[in-house]
């Protein structure tokens, strides 16, 4: 049984530190919301950030190529 901070988290947030190398930061409920945090990221950390939609598994916005979304057949890459 998950909390309900779980059942609503969609989008995972993730700082991307190498080709081999992410962190996981945090969860979001919507695309928005994800985009709004990682442009506070940014604003203090730069660095390239992806946001990852948890019911496809794959990468729905990346702050190098912001375009990602709108072609959502680009697969997750596996390390």
């Amino acid at each position: 049984m998950g909390s309900n901070t779980d059942d609503t988290r969609r989008f995972d947030i993730v700082r991307k530190e190498n080709e081999r190398a992410m962190f996981w930061l945090e969860g979001v409920a919507d695309l928005p919301s994800a985009k709004l945090r990682v442009e506070e990221l940014l604003s203090f950390w730069p660095g390239v950030y992806q946001v990852f939609d948890l019911s496809t598994k794959r990468v729905v916005w990346d702050s190098a190529a912001p375009m990602v979304e709108e072609n959502p057949e680009i697969p997750v890459q596996q390390l």
